[in-house]
């Protein structure tokens, strides 16, 4: 586990820019690259929210050299984390509490399909499959325990009070992606009265698939029809893989929209232009603040999530640990029983030996968390050869 790393950038720390620059450059990469490279045991997680690699690194690589083989040249910094801070880390965005809106639901999803992508490429060893079926474990008790958000909280939910703020009660809302998070965006909108939801993605089939789940009037749209002649809409919300496809040209053709929410990886709208047009733009960079106040509003269940977190990760550590130490610690109570003057009684030699033990196993259960496997083997050979 202490070759364990988990580095990368969230819109949360880095912004939309070296998120953008990341997605790019690992997705850009085929896999098979990456192995070549060193990174036999890896796992990319990918969400409109972050980029992150899971690796379990080889000896011959350590995390400088590895956030040098992974950031792209323009990105500029990135985080990493390391053995069992990586594990932490990674069930703190399963359990949804790194997100920029806590509790969205779909992250756990994403970070599901993403070891099973990796597990299709057959990049999941020994230590990334400890780190995500911890991750998993503890995901599923904060979602059973703590009550951070409402089903179908997302992103897109910090971005619906303000949009709110900027159309009639009968509005015409385009949503441009069925993807995850524009279906998501259609569910929430949905529900508002009289409102007609225009859903646009690059083929109509996908739309279709999905209208009959909504419960208003709805339009199709494929993607190339709406972008040469956009109905009337009061608003538009994004959820694209497509870069500024709303540009200066659409924007004209959009003369009644007065707001857009942008939740697309690359950004899909021209934000300068748009402003321009004086229409307000909603991106993960300007919901920052929305973020940070709803954490605020609930901030006691996050303290009660993460405490949870940790327990749970205390627990998943030491067995991880038990499971490695297992022969170690046996072979060492079976040389304190063969020390045992053979006069002792049998009933009593187990439990003298297992007394005798226990300093020394509580110390190799601390170097092999603090200091890895290695260390404790160095502690025990030690202990069993003290003049060697």
């Amino acid at each position: 586990m202490e070759r364990l790393a988990l580095i990368g950038v969230s819109y949360r720390r880095g912004g939309a820019t070296a998120l953008e620059h990341w997605q790019n450059h690992i997705q850009s990469t085929p896999h098979q690259q990456w192995v070549e490279r060193g990174l036999r045991e890896v796992v990319f997680l990918n969400t409109c929210n972050r980029c992150d690699v899971i690796a379990s690194l080889p000896e011959t690589m350590g995390v400088t050299e590895a956030k040098q083989l992974l950031a792209p040249s323009d990105a500029g910094r990135c985080y990493a984390y390391v053995g069992e801070g990586a594990v932490e880390q990674l069930s703190r965005i399963a359990s949804s509490l790194d997100s920029l809106n806590p509790g969205e639901y779909q992250i756990m999803q994403q970070t599901r399909e993403a070891f099973a992508e990796a597990e299709k490429e057959g990049t999941v060893g020994k230590d990334t499959r400890f780190a995500f079926t911890t991750a998993f474990r503890i995901a599923k008790r904060v979602r059973r325990e703590v009550e951070l958000a409402p089903l179908n909280t997302s992103l897109f939910s910090l971005a619906k009070p303000v949009l709110e703020q900027h159309i009639p009660e009968n509005a015409h809302i385009g949503i441009v992606g069925m993807g995850e998070m524009g279906q998501i965006a259609a569910r929430v909108l949905h529900e508002r009265p009289d409102t007609t939801l225009h859903l646009v993605n690059r083929t109509r089939s996908r739309a279709e698939t999905f209208a009959p789940q909504l419960q208003c009037p709805t339009q199709l749209h494929s993607l190339d029809e709406f972008l040469a002649s956009p109905p009337p809409l009061h608003a538009l919300v994004c959820a694209t893989p497509a870069s500024q496809i709303i540009n200066e040209g659409v924007l004209q053709r959009l003369a009644d929209v007065s707001v857009i929410v942008d939740l697309g990886i690359p950004r899909n709208v021209d934000s300068i232009a748009a402003k321009a047009h004086h229409i307000l733009v909603l991106d993960v960079d300007t919901l920052q603040e929305a973020g940070k106040e709803r954490r605020h509003k609930i901030e006691q269940n996050l303290i009660h999530a993460e405490n949870i977190l940790l327990e749970e990760l205390d627990l998943a550590v030491e067995e991880w640990l038990e499971r490695q130490l297992g022969p170690a610690i046996r072979k060492l109570r079976e040389d304190y029983v063969a020390a045992i003057p053979p006069e002792i009684p049998e009933g009593q030699v187990q439990r003298l030996a297992n007394r005798f033990s226990k300093v020394p196993i509580r110390g190799l259960r601390a170097l092999a968390r603090h200091h890895g496997i290695a260390a404790a083997k160095t502690f025990l050979d030690a202990i069993r050869n003290p003049d060697s």
